[in-house]
């Protein structure tokens, strides 16, 4: 198979970590196993609670914080980017669980076993489904998705994940499901049976990590939250109390298992595996752009697409749920001073050692402390200072960010996610359907022309105008409507200058047809100008260079309207003409 120069750029490009351990030093270990060892302090609290988001044990999001994360760091495009369990995704993944059934049964419905084989071979279509569309170059179209969307969705999930956890935070014994108003109603009317002291460590929690942070905003404040509510629970024997523990994680690294390969499955998972794979590599792309901005490396997003499909991938092998870039973990990975891209494989490895020596100890982590851990994560995912920007900014952003806000809370998360970037795909091609058109003029002091204003004195015989933007099947029409709405009642010449247009197709060529035989109805002639090469050999392979007349192909808007005056306009009206707006008419 012939490979192009592009695609074994990019290739290269995934083996971008051996010119880093050429280039390593000491001072290079130093700092990153610093940076490896905070951000593990972080991900260990974070990663259990998205976990429980995602109706799993916490222990496969610590599965999902070791070998996905190494093949992130070392396959993806930005060096500080922190993969795993996120909120929005976990969230996903939830819904999922929730809505997709097997036999007549919803997946979060079957035995703990059963369930897990099915949520491994999701990671596995999602990593799938990334690797594809790295392979495609499909990264630039994360670049037509609103950043409204992501906005928009992540409050949504917010206050999704905030109400779900009202069961964990009072100790409530009853179901969970993704409908935001049937969790909402069941608290209430379960509250008066809330388990008082998984009430008092879940408000611990949130007050102990609001006024740590007013005090150091370096300390791992949901960390050390997590180690006194465990060890008040082991102290104080609060599992007899009524107060749910993580339990038993198994003190190994994470298993390797093989997922039922299943056909049928895999029809009815690959919609929500889709819109995992939309949702995890723009939140990605979105987070390493926006650490790239300060430390000014550059992001190839085909890269990045598939150093997070090949993490998805090949943690669906071992026992991880589904990941995305975390936010938090990226910049604390960035603050901490990291310098390659081996700091991130320094976390997996702390949190893989964690693991396998301290796993015992986690036994006693009360579920309502990490409930607490999700209320203040819940509250820092509404963004009020984007929300306002997005709201504020354009129409076409108020709506994408409302329609998706809503969607997110009343509908499943998976079409939420695809309604956000079908409208905002939608209002894209909207905008750049619609080509802007100018009539110039030119000015008095220096001839240049200029889009015509109240002030501007027209030719009466010459009517220039300035086409900006693709001319493609979406932008015909729109062209065909403003050139028609002018008057030509006097007009004996069109000149258009098209030196702003780089893409016409056949429906382009269409509409230049049908204006050229138009025109020549009404004994009007029509010249172009700025006609690129591209647009040229369109003309020419359609036949349209030759319906036009190569004479009328000018090089510039100059030579344009001087050939105007000599050959088409009507030379007693130019004498008698008071305006004389261009030089040819003065002389």
């Amino acid at each position: 198979m012939k490979v192009n120069n592009s695609t074994s750029l990019d290739i290269r490009s995934l083996f971008s970590f051996f010119r880093d351990i050429r280039h390593y030093d000491l001072t290079k270990l130093k700092a990153d196993l610093l940076a490896g060892l905070t951000v593990a302090i972080v991900a260990l609290p974070q990663t259990m609670a998205y976990a429980i988001i995602a109706g799993v044990h916490p222990k496969y999001g610590l599965y999902a914080a070791i070998i996905p994360v190494i093949i992130s760091s070392l396959f993806g495009s930005s060096k500080f980017l922190i993969a795993g369990p996120t909120n929005a995704i976990s969230m996903l993944i939830f819904s999922t669980v929730s809505t997709v059934a097997i036999g007549g049964t919803a997946i979060s419905a079957l035995p703990e076993e059963q369930k897990m084989t099915i949520i491994l071979f999701l990671a596995i279509l999602v990593g799938l489904i990334q690797i594809a569309m790295g392979l495609v170059k499909a990264g630039n179209l994360v670049n037509f998705i609103s950043h409204s969307v992501i906005i928009g969705f992540t409050a949504g999930a917010g206050v999704l994940i905030a109400f779900n956890q009202l069961k964990n935070f009072f100790g409530l014994s009853i179901s969970s499901s993704p409908d935001f108003v049937h969790n909402f109603v069941n608290v209430i009317r379960n509250i008066a049976s809330l388990n008082l002291a998984s009430t008092i460590l879940g408000f611990f929690t949130i007050m102990f990590i609001v006024f740590t942070r007013k005090i150091s905003q370096r300390l791992p404040a949901p960390f050390l939250a997590m180690a006194i509510s465990a060890i008040v629970a082991w102290f104080f024997n609060l599992g007899q109390y009524g107060v749910k523990l993580i339990g038993e994680i198994p003190q190994s690294l994470p298993p390797f298992a093989v997922p039922d390969f299943n056909f049928g499955l895999a029809q009815q998972l690959i919609m929500p595996a889709l819109a995992l794979a939309i949702l995890a590599i723009v939140e990605a792309l979105s987070i390493a752009k926006s650490i790239a901005s300060s430390s000014g490396e550059r992001i190839n997003g085909n890269q990045e697409f598939i150093g997070q499909g090949l993490a998805n991938l090949v943690g669906g092998f071992f026992s991880a749920i589904p990941g995305t870039g975390s936010f938090t973990r990226s910049a604390v990975n960035y603050k901490s001073g990291a310098r390659t891209r081996f700091a991130g494989v320094y976390s997996g490895l702390i949190i893989g050692l964690i693991v396998l020596f301290l796993a015992p100890l986690a036994k006693y982590i009360p579920i309502p402390s990490l409930a607490g851990i999700l209320m203040v994560i819940a509250y820092t995912m509404i963004d009020q200072k984007s929300l306002k920007i997005s709201y504020r900014a354009t129409t076409a952003d108020k709506i994408v960010l409302l329609t998706t806000f809503f969607s997110t809370i009343f509908l499943e998360l998976e079409k939420a996610v695809f309604i956000g970037v079908i409208i905002s795909i939608i209002l894209f091609l909207k905008k750049v359907s619609r080509p802007q058109i100018y009539r110039m003029y030119p000015q008095a002091h220096d001839n240049k022309l200029r889009p015509v204003d109240h002030n501007a004195k027209e030719c009466p015989q010459i009517a220039i105008y300035e086409i900006q933007g693709p001319l493609f099947f979406g932008a015909v029409s729109e062209l065909e409507d403003q050139l028609y709405k002018l008057d030509h009642k006097h007009i004996k010449v069109i000149v258009i200058r098209m030196k702003f247009i780089q893409l016409l197709d056949a429906t382009g060529v269409h509409a230049f047809e049908k204006l050229l035989e138009d025109l020549e109805n009404k004994k009007i002639k029509l010249i172009l100008t700025g006609v690129n090469e591209g647009v040229m050999r369109v003309f020419k392979r359609t036949g349209l260079f030759e319906k036009i007349g190569e004479e009328n192909i000018a090089p510039d808007t100059t030579w344009a309207v001087h050939y105007a005056i000599k050959n088409y306009i009507e030379p007693e009206r130019c004498q008698n003409c008071p305006v004389k707006v261009f030089k040819e008419c003065q002389k």
